[in-house]
């Protein structure tokens, strides 16, 4: 029996009826739990649901709120992903991982967008989140700036100036208050040109 299905919660997908998919969800079986998790980036699916199963999360998009109630008599809480029932379906996508546009790319910084609810930080810490910041903590501020210089980081600017060296510059200084000043735009000089 699926237990969990997940909607997004962000602007793109709102805006296309996530949130009454995610109500008619909730109100066809209340004893399933709808997670709001971020989208995972196709816009052109969204809303995009995912249903839990033994074999993976299980993808439908575009969904509206019309979809559940034809989605639930699919026997969508209790299915073999691979089942003929719902490979014919017009909304079933597959095993989410499998997704052509999903399978080619390997994420990093984004490796839990669309897999935990944003706003629920034991999700975040069952997947992993904060292990950076304890690793940090036990270590000096020599060591974490060795290792960023050991990393290779750069700056995404046209220079991509190494980062582990801009951060051992301000940490030499002897001055104890240091302030960080962010170039929102990172672009070069006369990037956006003065039109009179």
């Amino acid at each position: 029996m699926i237990k969990r299905i997940f909607v997004p919660r962000d602007s793109s997908a709102v805006s296309k009826g996530a949130n009454e998919v995610a109500s008619a969800v909730q109100n066809a079986n209340p004893s399933v739990t709808v997670v709001r998790n971020g989208s995972r980036g196709l816009y052109w699916l969204e809303p995009m649901l995912e249903v839990e199963s033994e074999q993976g999360r299980v993808a439908f998009g575009p969904v509206n709120a019309d979809d559940v109630t034809e989605l639930m008599s699919l026997s969508v809480f209790d299915f073999d992903a691979n089942s003929d029932e719902l490979s014919e379906h017009p909304r079933y996508l597959g095993l989410t991982e499998s997704i052509p546009y999903l399978k080619k790319q390997t994420r990093l910084t984004f490796e839990r967008v669309g897999i935990i609810d944003p706003l629920d930080i034991d999700d975040y810490q069952s997947h992993g989140g904060y292990q950076g910041l304890r690793n940090a903590l036990t270590k000096t501020r020599q060591q974490i700036l060795d290792e960023v210089k050991e990393s290779g980081l750069r700056g995404r600017g046209g220079a991509a100036f190494p980062t582990g060296i801009k951060w051992q510059t301000v940490s030499d200084q002897p001055e104890q208050q240091k302030y960080v000043i962010c170039n929102a735009d990172e672009g070069d000089s006369a990037h956006f040109p003065i039109v009179c």
